[in-house]
């Protein structure tokens, strides 16, 4: 096996490849949603709807803002709290991306893949379920859980191709 080469090691601005990749990443997510929503059944929707009120990553925004608030949100509020959460997750968890493609140059094989698995299991399977945010992963259908892990490998390959665009660039 050859070993794997980071570019970006060497780039004057990994902070900034990083948010940057986060925040495309995010937009490229949120439409890998919206077209994977489509492969789940009526069915499996309504079963998901019995454990919760929305996926964790809509459910988070709105959640935050009312306990930082004190108060419940109007449906206005809480799309902007959707909205600002998943800039602030983009920044995050691109900062976060970043820095582990550097220590681990291993997670950039296959468009991210190997980041992207535990990434899912970390948000969903772990983060959210301990906030209170979403049920455990073995409460929701097999359906949704496919979705949402289908847009975190998304995600990461959205990241993956900033990092590679800007390692190019330099």
């Amino acid at each position: 096996m050859r070993p794997i080469k980071i570019d970006i090691l060497e780039s004057r601005h990994p902070v900034l490849t990083g948010m940057a990749a986060g925040l495309v990443a995010g937009l490229v997510a949120a439409g890998s949603d919206r077209l994977l929503d489509r492969l789940v059944s009526t069915k499996q929707k309504r079963r998901d709807r019995r454990v919760r009120e929305a996926p964790a990553h809509q459910m988070a925004g709105p959640y935050f803002a009312e306990k930082l608030m004190g108060r419940r949100l109007s449906k206005p509020a809480k799309k902007r709290a959707r909205a600002a959460f998943s800039v602030i997750y983009g920044l995050g968890w691109g900062l976060i991306h970043s820095g582990l493609r550097r220590k681990f140059p291993r997670l950039c094989r296959y468009a991210g893949l190997p980041f992207a698995i535990p990434f899912f299991f970390a948000c969903d399977g772990v983060i959210a379920p301990t906030l209170g945010i979403s049920p455990n992963l073995r409460r929701i259908p097999w359906q949704p859980s496919a979705k949402e892990m289908g847009n975190h490998i998304a995600w990461t390959a959205a990241a993956e191709f900033v990092h590679r665009l800007a390692a190019r660039a330099r």
